[in-house]
């Protein structure tokens, strides 16, 4: 299985942040809106080519590059990712086997880490992976931390994992490159987390799924005392 240890959006959360990139990035469809676009635009190019060739073939070579645009999506083109898919990555695992899943789960177990809030504030875009993503600019601590830990135990359940500087971020646009416009202003959509999950990466014939597999509650690590003096109820 290929799996991932991340946060969920609560609905509300996905609500906003969508609404947000609907506002800011109004150029920028869902990727079934953009499959429809090639193909009618597709469409209109045969038209052409008939009017302009009446009676001719169009050859082999050009009806194959015609589908793989179709089938690939227009690499060049842009698609928003769907609310339901927004999640904030922890630490990739790739792909996993039964014993590696076995000692994941009783290492995740035995973590422990506090609830945390965050604000996603501002946006990017890696070139690498084509992305176009919203990100907290000043992450906290118990974020950072948690990432921290949960790579941890990935390494100690035999899981290799990449160890590169860790950067939060949702990621909102797909094949976005430098050409892409960039939002017409800044997200401000607060983020809770109480609990953190380990999601699974399932292709589906409508795209991409990410279902949580098993969850893990953040708590409070101080006394009944102090959770009363700060109103802390969970």
């Amino acid at each position: 299985m290929r799996c991932f240890i991340g946060l969920d959006l609560s609905a509300s959360e996905k609500l906003a942040l969508d609404s947000w990139r609907q506002q800011a990035m109004p150029e920028v469809l869902p990727r079934h809106m953009t499959k429809s676009m090639v193909r009618s635009n597709d469409a209109g190019s045969d038209t052409d080519i008939r009017n302009k060739n009446k009676g001719k073939t169009r050859s082999k070579k050009t009806k194959n590059a015609r589908n793989n645009s179709i089938n690939n999506n227009e690499p060049g083109v842009p698609y928003a990712v769907p609310a339901a898919n927004y999640h904030m990555t922890l630490c990739f695992l790739g792909d996993i086997d039964h014993r590696q899943h076995e000692a994941l789960m009783a290492e995740l177990d035995a973590l422990t880490a506090e609830p945390l809030t965050l604000t996603l504030d501002e946006t990017g875009i890696w070139n690498g992976p084509k992305i176009l993503f919203s990100a907290p600019s000043s992450p906290p601590n118990e974020l950072m931390n948690l990432a921290k830990l949960t790579r941890k135990s990935a390494r100690n359940a035999g899981i290799e994992v990449e160890g590169k500087e860790y950067k939060p971020h949702i990621t909102m646009v797909r094949k976005a490159t430098s050409t892409l416009p960039l939002p017409l202003f800044a997200p401000s959509i607060d983020v809770q987390a109480s609990a953190f999950h380990l999601f699974e990466s399932v292709s589906t014939p409508q795209g991409v799924a990410y279902p949580i597999r098993d969850s893990w509650s953040l708590e409070h690590n101080i006394s009944i005392r102090e959770k009363l003096r700060r109103g802390i109820t969970d």
